[in-house]
């Protein structure tokens, strides 16, 4: 029976995936939260790494050092570079560049075009293309626009390190995100309120941010509608994935 890693930073972006494993066993490996099911001729093992790039290198060392997979899944939401990508949408990398060393990890060409079949057949719209993993939030226009100049088509926070503990263990990489914020949209908001290790709203900062910036609600509400869509793609995604054991 073989064993994929699937990583996400969040738990909103866990629940996609969570949905569609059966008689789940929650437990935790070293710091983190780890969710384990058998699917079919497969192992699933779900892992929430908080996020970031430090997070997320633990999280896939941490990962490896419990043995051999036949995948290391990176998945959640993204930025949108590519202008004509929306929220919903999936971004399949073909590669994650790391943005600090400028290394390009290749996603592994089979996961990749079965990731992308997965989406056709529930007629999701998934693009293919570089995918930039970046240490911070991109929040302006003008920070996405020098982004997507080196071709990539989203960014992320986690991808790199995880693609690249995949490529020193020889294991096959794929990333599939969702879009949230679309590349022509300011994100001033982003951060202000959210705790970074659960990607959980803190209340108490959100009311007094509110208090300052009470024009900001109508903006935060379209976030989290954003947020719906982003997480519904993810989760007709994962049902076809998950129940292909192909």
């Amino acid at each position: 029976m073989e064993r994929v890693a699937i990583f996400a930073a969040l738990q909103w972006e866990c629940v996609p995936v969570l949905r569609h494993m059966r008689q789940v066993n929650r437990d935790r490996l070293g710091e983190f939260a780890l969710w384990r099911s058998t699917q079919g001729e497969r192992e699933i093992w779900l892992m929430k790494t908080g996020m970031g790039m430090q997070q997320a290198q633990a999280a896939a060392c941490t990962m490896t050092d419990t043995g051999s997979f036949a995948v290391f899944f990176s998945t959640g939401c993204a930025g949108a570079l590519a202008p004509d990508l929306i929220p919903g949408d999936l971004a399949v990398a073909t590669e994650v560049i790391g943005d600090t060393s400028g290394r390009r990890f290749a996603a592994d060409p089979y996961h990749c075009e079965r990731a992308r079949s997965a989406a056709h057949r529930l007629g999701l719209r998934a693009t293919a293309g570089p995918v930039l993993c970046s240490p911070h939030a991109l929040t302006t226009v003008f920070a996405k626009r020098a982004a997507a100049a080196e071709g990539s088509i989203a960014v992320e926070m986690e991808g790199a390190p995880i693609a690249a503990r995949a490529a020193a263990a020889g294991i096959p990489f794929v990333s599939v995100r969702a879009i949230l914020d679309t590349a022509d949209m300011e994100l001033p908001h982003a951060g202000k309120f959210i705790e970074p290790q659960s990607g959980t709203i803190n209340p108490l900062a959100l009311a007094s941010y509110l208090l300052t910036h009470p024009g900001a609600l109508p903006g935060l509400m379209g976030m989290q509608r954003m947020r719906n869509a982003a997480q519904l793609s993810l989760e007709k995604f994962f049902g076809a994935w998950l129940g292909d054991n192909s």
